[in-house]
Order: structure tokens, then C-alpha cells, then sequence
């Protein structure tokens, strides 16, 4: 746990920066256990679906830290960050900083909870490949360098066979962990990182190489879970988004932190 001080600190910062156009994540009635997408059920149809191919394969938690409001018109804010901060011709340094401020507060306030939900606290922190720049190519590793807390050990994932594969959905050879890295992961809490969480069809395949090669949990830990304009009952939830970002609400439980 972090001092009071720089909690607070760090909640008024990220207020600042992308209070303005961020919204927190929900929990609870009427959203996805995973995701925290709309639904009227426990799991969204794309999770439900995951869960039933694939079950404790899986990530154990799944943590987006706030909402994108995807394919609005003209572009929202947020999906301009999420998007600008990557760019492969003129990234933006100042998303980039916004969104690694996010992450850096997200881990550092939330670690306690993150650990708490899934048993122990990550000993091991990675990323999310890209297809296109894998390796440290891309600038969400940038995202992965500020997972705040005791982890010492980061690790990458490769591009595996399945990487082209245009189906949303999670395949296990879409990533694998290199040999050197097994010995690193096995039996421990592994935080993998992404930038933004459609389908979960990318990041549930990295829990999926980084099962197999034996990691006991797995924790997804993304800036935005992608809402999108065009489907009503997302549509429905970004008009009614109205508070402001706050660090301090804790994107594991959907409310206060036990300080």
C-alpha cells in the first residue's frame, strides 16, 4: 500500500490529465464479470463464449481501468488517446504520457485489490504482442514499464503461429513464451498488459501461452475497455457516463479501496 500523500497525489494528477474525457470502469449488476461490458448477464456473449472453450485457461482477472468511447462522430477523446499514443507515423507523446500516467496509478493504488482477488500479489509483469511491431517495437511496452509495485521480473512474449489468424476470438498458439522464460514463469502471478480490450480475443491468447507454459494466475491488466457507438447497448451505457476519471476508484471491485 502507498502512502496517503501520493495516493492522493497521483488521483489529482490523472484528474488533470484525462479526468475530463476518461470514465471509470463499472462493476456489478448489469455489466460483464470479466470485461465490464453491458450485459444483461453474467458474462457478455464474447466472455461467455471464451470461458466455455477455454475455462481455467484463462485469465484469472481481468482489469480494464476505464471506458473508451469508441466510433463516435466526431472522434471521442478518448478513443483519440488510445489510438495517437500508437501511431505508426506521428505517435503522440503527450497520449503516451497520459495513458502511462493511467497505468502507473492504476497499479500502484489497485495492487492490493488486484492481489487480493486473485490470491497472491504478480510476480512477473509482460505485454501484449503486436503483430505488426512485436517485441519492444511497440509503444505498449511503454505501458508495461509503469506497472507500479514489487515486480522485479519482465518477460516477453513471442508471435507465434496463430498470429494471423483474423477471428476475434482467443487461440493458444497466437503467443509463446520463449524457453528462457519458462523457468521464470512457472507456478508464479504473471500481470500482462494491453492497451485496449475489444473482443479479448489478444490478450486472453497471451493467458493462454502464458498458462500453458505454467503460470499459476494470469492478470490482464488494459487502459480501456472499447465501447462502440454503433452497438445500442453500448450506446446506451457512453450516454451515461458522466463522472469523471478517478484513479482512486478501484477498477476490481467498482468501488472504494481498503486503505
Amino acid at each position: 500500500m502507498i502512502p496517503d500523500a501520493l495516493a492522493k497525489q497521483l488521483r489529482q494528477v490523472a484528474y488533470n490529465r484525462v479526468g475530463a474525457f476518461f470514465s471509470n470502469t463499472e462493476r456489478g449488476p448489469g455489466r460483464c464479470a470479466v470485461c465490464t461490458a453491458p450485459t444483461l448477464v453474467e458474462l457478455c456473449s464474447q466472455c461467455a463464449a471464451q470461458r466455455a472453450s477455454y475455462g481455467t485457461g484463462l485469465a484469472d482477472l481481468v482489469v480494464p481501468l476505464a471506458y473508451v468511447r469508441g466510433w463516435m462522430s466526431p472522434r471521442h477523446q478518448s478513443e483519440h488517446h488510445v489510438w495517437r499514443y500508437k501511431h505508426p507515423v506521428q505517435p503522440s507523446p503527450g497520449c503516451l504520457d497520459d495513458l502511462r500516467l493511467m497505468m502507473l496509478a492504476g497499479t500502484l493504488l489497485h495492487g492490493d485489490c488486484i492481489a487480493r482477488a486473485v490470491g497472491l500479489w504478480w510476480d512477473v509483469v509482460t505485454f501484449v504482442p503486436s503483430a505488426t511491431r512485436p517485441g519492444t517495437g511497440h509503444p505498449v511496452v511503454e505501458l508495461a514499464r509503469q506497472v507500479g509495485g514489487t515486480s522485479t521480473r519482465r518477460i516477453l512474449l513471442d508471435i507465434g503461429p496463430g498470429i494471423h489468424d483474423e477471428a476475434r476470438g482467443p487461440r493458444p498458439d497466437r503467443f509463446v513464451v520463449p524457453p528462457e522464460y519458462v523457468p521464470v514463469i512457472r507456478g508464479q502471478h504473471v500481470l500482462a498488459v494491453d492497451d485496449t480490450w475489444v473482443s479479448g480475443g489478444k490478450a486472453q491468447s497471451a493467458a493462454l501461452a502464458l498458462k500453458v507454459a505454467g503460470a499459476a494466475r494470469v492478470t490482464i491488466v488494459c487502459i480501456g475497455r472499447w465501447l462502440s457507438y454503433r452497438w445500442d447497448e453500448h450506446r446506451a451505457l457512453i450516454e451515461s457516463l458522466t463522472d469523471p476519471y478517478d484513479a482512486m476508484r478501484c477498477p476490481v471491485t467498482g468501488g472504494a479501496c481498503l486503505r
